[in-house]
């Protein structure tokens, strides 16, 4: 456990340095409104490293060679946890519901609304936390196993407080992402998105968004029936109460890697996507569009001739008898031009050379009548 949390923690550090340093400077170059799902993958990070955290105590019970209630650590340790634990539930929710929404029905809050029910969802696992130890301030976490945790006698707390919203949180993300996987496979065969790239990043999502719910339910899943058992009575093992522990907190960095393969342009692109880019904006769809433009022309039907005519710089208007003039009396005409860049070594001759000139010359001759070819 303590060696997974290290991984979860140090990942989740890194990645969230990675994060705020784009955020910072993207938002200081643009003066642009962030991205959604950006924020809400920073704060699931914040979340997987508070949970990281918790277990990560477990090196100070390994070099007392014991677990010891009644102290700031085991203290520390439960808090974490019960925080930790359901902040990571929570905002894996909430990407669910932020993806289902925007994917299926293009529909997204606005920026007020949107950052107040960050605000509210931090709120709430915060005071599920504060609730527990009004209730019981002395002896609420205590050791629970391998770890230090609320205590086994407060079931009730330990149930409503905690393990039914870690619950909810499960199959709500398992529901959502199962539809939106259904959705995307129906849209992506009946070719639903007309745009090229949309459908092409459609395809990409549908391969991949499954590996959401099944990270979050694999990793939190064990402990969850472990401690369910307990509470009904069950006898809880040691050693399958230590490989949940090891599970759920690998959480994190589960989901650092997750993100990192399925969302690289959020992490390592050149840019960031503004406030009103779609979901399926975010998903790296083909490495050979890394680099070129998609050129978009829409023309629509106009009367009269005159409005076709376009005037030269001395002000002498051009003939109407064009490609503009025929390209803006069709009805409803839409083109797309993907231009693709693409990179090829060559070698270099050395230059002072009687080869090197005459293979320059020869260079030079094609480049000529490439472009008297171009001109024509």
């Amino acid at each position: 456990m303590t060696v997974l949390a290290s991984l979860s923690f140090y990942t989740s550090v890194v990645l969230f340095l990675r994060l705020a340093y784009r955020l910072i400077t993207w938002r200081r170059k643009t003066h642009v409104r962030i991205n959604q799902f950006i924020i809400l993958i920073f704060n699931l990070v914040i979340a997987d490293m508070q949970q990281s955290v918790a277990f990560l105590l477990n090196v100070l019970w390994l070099r007392k060679n014991a677990i010891q209630s009644n102290t700031p650590a085991c203290w520390a340790q439960g808090w974490f946890v019960s925080i930790g634990d359901l902040s990571s539930g929570v905002f894996t929710l909430t990407i669910a519901v932020h993806a289902f929404m925007d994917i299926v029905w293009d529909r997204r809050l606005g920026h007020k609304a949107f950052l107040t029910v960050v605000l509210f969802l931090w709120t709430f696992v915060y005071m599920c936390a504060i609730i527990g130890v009004a209730l019981h301030p002395d002896d609420y976490y205590v050791r629970a196993g391998a770890w230090c945790w609320v205590n086994a006698k407060y079931k009730i707390e330990r149930l409503w407080l905690h393990y039914f919203w870690v619950i909810i949180a499960e199959f709500g993300t398992v529901i959502l992402y199962a539809l939106t996987f259904l959705i995307l496979r129906q849209r992506v065969k009946r070719s639903f998105y007309n745009n090229t790239d949309t459908q092409i990043r459609a395809e990409s999502a549908a391969k991949v968004i499954v590996a959401y719910p099944v990270v979050y339910v694999v990793c939190t899943l064990p402990l969850v029936i472990a401690r369910l058992t307990s509470m009904a009575g069950g006898r809880l093992d040691f050693v399958k109460l230590c490989v949940a522990g090891a599970m759920i907190t690998s959480n994190g960095w589960l989901d650092v890697l997750l993100y990192t393969l399925t969302r690289r342009a959020l992490i390592f692109g050149p840019d960031m996507p503004g406030e009103h880019a779609r979901a399926l904006d975010t998903f790296k769809f083909r490495p050979d569009h890394v680099y070129g433009t998609t050129t978009t022309i829409e023309a629509s039907h106009t009367v009269g001739l005159a409005s076709n005519r376009r005037r030269a710089p001395d002000g002498v208007p051009h003939s109407g008898h064009d490609s503009t003039e025929e390209l803006c009396d069709w009805q409803g005409v839409k083109a797309e031009t993907v231009v693709q860049v693409r990179t090829e070594t060559m070698e270099l001759v050395t230059l002072g050379s009687k080869s090197g000139d005459a293979d320059q010359r020869k260079i030079a001759a094609s480049i000529d009548s490439r472009s008297q070819k171009s001109d024509k």
